[in-house]
């Protein structure tokens, strides 16, 4: 009986601790959205004007030369960079965005009991509320008129959670690392550079040698990339294994980047 009283007293208190984890990470997005577009006249559009810029970009400069890689398309070509631009960009920012959290949120840390976790996530949370608005219901119609396959235009979901979950977990690691190595940040802009060029975005992938092409399939984006054009640019039958590998790593991250941030946060105290 008394195991039994227990077990519901700490399900009682984790169902509390999780409700006012989530009201913090809500209040915190909000928060990050209004400091950062505060007197703007675009404000989240932002979000969607950059991919959009940059694949105008890529497509004036290598739309014809790499036309014959999509069936001798522009339009195909412009499509591919589109999303792939819709996913680097969002793990770019959010991450990069996310890594300092935990210590610039030092003096409230410091006052009030508030869960570290909090800060990194509402990071995520803030530029996914952004890219829910703007260029992941793009993807989602991208989806819709290109393949005409109701399974693919499904899956789309499905292969953003894996993004979402992937940088979660990056965002965990690097706000928890940060707290440690103030280097980081430094670190992570060069990372990151090379993320951004071993991910096939305005390039097709046939054109990496072979020779390093390991690199690019150790790289957490190029999968991210190749299941998203999967689900909104092919045809055909659906490689299932590209959507299971993006989603398969991003719970990986998700899970490895918990578990970084629960083993150190208990050492934040002492340096921020």
């Amino acid at each position: 009986m008394a195991a039994h009283v227990t077990s519901q007293v700490l399900s009682v208190e984790r169902t509390a601790y999780v409700q006012r984890f989530l009201r913090l990470t809500r209040i915190s997005a909000l928060r990050s959205l209004k400091v950062r577009y505060r007197g703007s006249a675009l404000g989240v559009l932002w979000s969607f004007g950059n991919p959009v810029m940059m694949t105008v970009v890529y497509t004036t400069l290598f739309g014809t030369a790499f036309a014959r890689y999509y069936d001798g398309s522009v339009t195909r070509y412009l499509l591919s960079v589109f999303v792939a631009l819709v996913i680097v960009t969002f793990f770019m920012s959010t991450t990069s965005e996310a890594l300092i959290t935990v210590v610039a949120n030092g003096t409230i840390l410091n006052k009030i009991a508030v869960p570290p976790a909090v800060f990194p996530v509402s990071s995520v949370a803030a530029n996914l509320y952004q890219q829910l608005l703007t260029t992941f219901p793009v993807v989602l119609v991208v989806a819709i008129v290109v393949v005409h396959d109701p399974l693919r235009v499904m899956l789309v979901p499905v292969v953003l959670l894996g993004l979402a979950l992937l940088t979660t977990g990056f965002a965990l690691v690097l706000s928890a690392m940060y707290v440690f190595f103030r280097d980081l940040s430094y670190l992570w802009g060069i990372v990151g550079f090379i993320f951004w060029l071993t991910s096939p975005m305005f390039y097709p992938a046939e054109v990496v040698p072979d020779r390093i092409r390991f690199w690019f399939n150790i790289n957490p984006l190029a999968q991210q990339i190749s299941a998203i054009r999967e689900v909104t640019l092919a045809h055909g039958s659906i490689r299932f294994g590209l959507i299971g590998i993006s989603l398969a790593s991003g719970v990986l991250a998700f899970a490895i980047g918990v578990w970084l941030f629960r083993a150190t946060r208990r050492d934040f105290m002492d340096l921020i």
